[in-house]
């Protein structure tokens, strides 16, 4: 009588568990997985950065300066607007036009000059405009010299 109750214990929780995965499967957005490239850069201050380029449509980009060293050994999340002035900064560049403040986040899960760079962005324009998505980003030739 309790080997019953423990297998239908089981094989309920089995069924709950399948339904659960299948759910969260049809359910997921697809993520896009866009080519970029990545540069060194300098930050406002004349240290070590990077920054991160992603084209979309039409001549359109996202700029990601990231105010760091191109040595992130461990994964990290970087919030956007920074506040501090210390991070970094996202923007949309427009082929005709200002560039546009973006908001949201920005993850590597590690960088490594040399190698490429992947990471993934959820930002969002003033009006409400979403790009989402992850990049890999091969170094680019680009020589700067900061200072």
């Amino acid at each position: 009588m309790m080997k019953t109750r423990i297998a239908a214990v089981v094989t309920a929780s089995l069924v709950i568990l399948v339904a659960l995965v299948t759910f969260f499967i049809h359910n997921q957005e697809p993520v896009v997985v866009f080519p970029a490239t990545v540069n060194r850069d300098c930050a406002p201050w004349d240290g070590a950065a990077f920054t991160v380029k992603i084209p979309l449509d039409g001549g359109t980009a996202i700029d990601i300066s990231i105010w760091q060293s191109p040595e992130l050994k461990f994964p990290v999340t970087f919030s956007f607007p920074d506040d501090t002035g210390k991070v970094g900064n996202v923007i949309l560049i427009h082929p005709v036009g200002l560039p546009e403040q973006l908001t949201g986040s920005v993850s590597f899960p590690r960088v490594a000059e040399g190698t490429p760079v992947e990471g993934r962005f959820d930002l969002t324009t003033a009006t409400g405009e979403r790009y989402k998505g992850t990049f890999t980003a091969a170094w680019g030739e680009e020589v700067i010299f900061c200072g």
